[in-house]
């Protein structure tokens, strides 16, 4: 529920012409838990806070307006409820509710809301009555309290566990914003974060990951801007909920097998990681009723989990059992090194899968899970909608599907090499305890730029090209002639970049086109492999780029950036190191660097240029009949 005492006015700002459906229905959605939504002040210190701090803004009931305009209902943006949640925060503003309740059903929930919002249209006239008389008659704060112990009472007892915690949110501003999320019982339990760019973003959270009792002692969770930021936003869902289970291991049977297969999406993206079973899918027979010593992995199932390895696609397990015993016949077996992250439990396999999707920072729909048992691909496939869920009986033909056929370098046979460095990684990051950039300092993380002359370092520029989406400035997928044809164009400069640290090589891990004639310098292309995501490698690159082209006497760098709703991360990179929009539409932007421009935290990498001058500017043409970047940009929308 909603603290919609304080709406000034049905805001109803949204930029929609038309109402928006969720994604998330209610039909589908069994209970949820009775959340008390409440307007907070992240650095709170009443009431000396009132008469001393520079942000307060009086409220009605004379505590500070952290929100401007209250939370406001927005039929525009239905989710749990008729309407969205609609905030727009000012700096230190939060949401937060407090745990104490039980479950409800989204039809109960509704129904307490109406309730609720009835006498609100009571009690504010009375209340605006009694405060001409003297401020310090609070109505509306002793109905506050008053509902929060009907609320209680009524959820009592009513006790269920829960699948996941549902963001779903609008962006109403044009600039992306990051969300924090935090969970607080007897101390931190749970923080995480998400970006939210311009429309709509959806973040699942399994509820086993947040590390609370909702029904033990007094805890809280809260929701806030990252950095002190303003947003303006719309939620549809803020919930913990249990989803419905229409397809259940009796129903399957009774219908012959069905899963969720069939419904699953067109595989439109390569598989960059397969999930296995084990039992009756790695092996047969249950590991718990055999003796663990005469297990062995079935002979195709061995014979693709090397082919894949080979391939680079990463490999993960979800499977109920008991890890120990489990790890050690993956180990006596020679095939556990094949894989990261792996999530042996007794906890539901979406659960599992979501903590390795998260782990290796891609997404769902670029994971393929393989498990013998319909209910279980089902479960899934219902809880992750997108990933592909394939039967054991599959495992003979699955290498031959488009998914799998994916380009095979010598940097893609050390995929997984390089992911369990990271790992790694992120072990020896914890004693640093969020000084993240001293931490990234004693990587001794190292760039290597050089122009990709050899056939398997073209080979890994354009896998990148085609498999990045996160980091990637244009996404334009080159066919293999037209990145040979880009390659040979004398007025393009193409950079592959290789990265190393004290844990490992990254291998090559980006690439970039860089046009450059008379009329200044256009990063054409710019991709990075989302490994070295966040570890200020890009900062590097660009202070690098920058002097490159500032010794060669241009004065800004020009940038096209096409947006997807998967590219925002990058965008926000460029903003940071230093690039400026100049020109801004729906499809994208267009932006700028100054070449004299040092971008901030650009010493953690160093960086080392092998035979990459680029050409002086005003000295530079195309010979006759050559394909001319603007041929390429044609092309490009052409495609589009």
């Amino acid at each position: 529920m909603w603290q919609t005492d304080w709406a000034e006015k049905p805001r109803q700002t949204a930029n929609a012409e038309a109402t928006q459906s969720s994604t998330l229905p209610t039909a589908s959605v069994r209970s949820t838990y009775l959340l008390s939504w409440n307007e907070h002040c992240i650095e709170c210190a009443v009431p000396d806070c009132y008469a001393l701090c520079p942000l307060y803004v009086q409220r009605r009931d004379r505590k500070c307006a952290r929100f401007k305009y209250g939370i406001s209902p927005n039929p525009q943006y239905p989710g749990l409820f008729p309407f969205g949640a609609e905030v727009e925060f000012r700096r230190w503003g939060k949401l937060e509710s407090a745990f104490g309740f039980g479950s409800v059903t989204p039809w109960q929930v509704r129904w307490l809301d109406r309730i609720d919002r009835v006498a609100l249209n009571c009690i504010n006239p009375i209340s605006s009555l009694l405060r001409g008389v003297s401020p310090y008659l609070r109505i509306n704060g002793a109905y506050a309290v008053l509902r929060e112990r009907l609320l209680q009472t009524f959820t009592r007892n009513r006790k269920e566990d829960f699948d996941e915690f549902v963001i779903e949110v609008w962006n109403l501003e044009s600039q992306a914003v990051r969300l924090v999320l935090e969970c607080w019982q007897q101390g931190p339990k749970f923080r995480t974060s998400v970006l939210l760019e311009p429309g709509r973003t959806i973040q699942r959270i399994p509820a086993v990951a947040m590390n609370i009792d909702l029904y033990g002692g007094f805890g809280m969770v809260r929701v806030y801007p990252d950095n002190d930021a303003e947003a303006h936003v719309v939620f549809s869902w803020l919930d913990f909920v249990r989803y419905r289970r229409p397809v259940g291991r009796d129903a399957v049977a009774e219908t012959g097998g069905t899963d969720a297969r069939s419904a699953q999406p067109a595989a439109t993206t390569k598989i960059k990681c397969v999930i296995w079973d084990l039992d009756q899918t790695a092996w047969d027979g249950i590991l718990g009723e055999q003796d663990a010593a005469h297990v062995s992995v079935r002979p195709e199932v061995l014979q693709t989990m090397m082919a894949l390895d080979e391939r680079g696609i990463l490999q993960s397990i979800a499977s109920k059992n008991d890890y120990d015993n489990a790890w050690s016949v993956l180990e006596r077996l020679g095939v556990a090194h094949l894989f990261l992250y792996p999530q042996i439990n007794w906890e539901p396999k979406s659960a599992n899968v979501q903590r390795i999707v998260t782990a290796l920072n891609i997404g769902v729909d670029s994971c393929g899970f393989i498990d013998d048992s319909p209910f279980e691909r089902a479960e899934v496939a219902h809880e992750l909608p997108g990933i592909r869920s394939f039967a054991d009986s599959d495992v003979r033909t699955l290498l031959e599907r488009s998914e799998f056929d994916v380009p095979v370098t010598e940097e893609s046979r050390q995929r997984r090499v390089f992911y369990r460095a990271e790992s790694q990684r992120k072990q020896e990051a914890i004693p640093y305890e969020g000084r993240y950039e001293t931490f990234l300092k004693s990587c001794e993380m190292k760039t290597t730029l050089f122009k990709p002359t050899q056939r398997d370092h073209a080979e890994r520029c354009l896998e990148l090209l085609h498999r990045s989406n996160q980091l990637n400035l244009s996404t334009y997928r080159y066919t293999r002639e037209e990145f040979e044809q880009l390659l040979e164009q004398r007025d393009v400069v193409c950079i592959c970049t290789a990265c190393c640290d004290r844990f490992g090589d990254y291998g090559i891990v980006g690439f970039a086109s860089l046009v450059v004639s008379k009329d200044g310098a256009v990063l054409k292309d710019f991709v990075l492999s989302c490994r070295v995501a966040q570890k200020k490698l890009e900062n590097a690159w660009f202070k690098w780029l920058a002097g490159a082209a500032g010794a060669s006497g241009y004065n800004k760098i020009r940038a096209p950036y096409r947006k997807t709703p998967r590219n925002g991360v990058l965008l926000n990179a460029m903003l940071e190191v230093g690039f400026v929009e100049t020109m801004k539409k729906d499809a994208g932007s267009l932006l700028e660097l100054d070449c004299d421009a040092t971008p901030p935290s650009s010493d953690i990498v160093s960086v080392v240029a092998n035979d990459l001058d680029l050409p002086p500017a005003g000295e530079f043409s195309l010979r006759s009949g050559e394909l001319a970047s603007g041929d390429v940009e044609e092309r490009r929308h052409a495609a589009s």
